[in-house]
């Protein structure tokens, strides 16, 4: 896929760190960005991130034999109806059950869409880009759009320096549910619960409780809004509070008990890093 022209909608982070990416492995690629902000766009072309930088998405779509949406699903239907035949269509946000469904409905026969997902993300904007981000990432590939099309976007994120995680859309998010979007509820809740323990409670938190409520320092739009739309987080969250039932029995039990429930919850934290 890196050959030819390929276009980004959207220059924030994620599109604007693809784009660097691409231009890190592949000079060659033509590069075609869509981003409403001018100074983003003037910036963009000074940096050599992209050849040309379009304020929404147009005409110059129809040379593309790939467009990456980093921006939002309203445009699935716009876009696919400016790419050739034969094109795909890729994204990626973080929610995948959703924009697979309407992909079905609002992208154009002739034009494959897979879906995608990036699971290294921040804050930042533009200003926060990397041409190095996809090095060493996991990228989830979703396997609901045509074969011939995942792989092509699955060699994509590998050419890049990313590690390549098929399945389904429902799968992704059952996954991201516990390992994403609940710890960005649970980040929230924690963060609104230390503040209503009172003022000795917040004088006296440390390093421990930064690190916990770390997510819930991003804005809504950026993962707010995702995981509101993930239909698998009441699951998640169940099994959350299984757990830590279970914990506080064990607590409560005996210090044999409490050590063997949280020895096993130290060894699964160290299974999952």
């Amino acid at each position: 896929m890196l050959e030819g022209t390929i276009g980004v909608v959207g220059l924030g982070l994620m599109g604007a760190s693809f784009a660097l990416g691409v231009r890190r492995v592949a000079p060659g690629v033509r590069i075609v960005g869509f981003e409403k902000r001018q100074e983003v766009r003037e910036r963009a072309l000074r940096d050599g991130a992209v050849n040309e930088a379009l304020p929404e998405p147009g005409v110059s779509l129809s040379g593309c034999r790939l467009a990456v949406l980093c921006t939002i699903e309203d445009l699935l239907e716009p876009v696919s109806r400016l790419l050739p035949d034969g094109a795909i269509l890729t994204d990626v946000g973080g929610a995948k059950e959703r924009v697979v469904r309407l992909s079905r409905e609002r992208v154009r026969p002739g034009v494959a869409f897979v879906g995608a997902h990036p699971m290294f993300g921040g804050q930042g904007g533009y200003e926060g880009a990397s041409a190095e981000k996809w090095m060493g990432g996991t990228v989830a590939v979703c396997t609901d759009g045509p074969a011939e099309a995942v792989e092509a976007v699955a060699a994509l994120h590998a050419s890049l320096g990313a590690r390549v995680q098929r399945c389904t859309a429902a799968e992704h998010d059952a996954a991201v549910a516990m390992v994403s979007h609940l710890p960005y509820l649970v980040a929230s809740a924690l963060s609104g619960a230390a503040r209503e323990a009172g003022p000795l409670a917040m004088s006296l938190a440390g390093p421990g409780l930064r690190d916990m409520t770390r997510l819930a320092a991003f804005p809504f739009d950026i993962q707010g809004e995702v995981a509101r739309r993930n239909l698998h987080l009441p699951e998640a969250a169940s099994r959350l509070e299984r757990h830590l039932k279970a914990l506080l029995a064990a607590i409560g039990e005996s210090p044999e008990a409490a050590r063997s429930a949280l020895e096993a919850a130290r060894a699964a934290r160290e299974e999952l890093f």
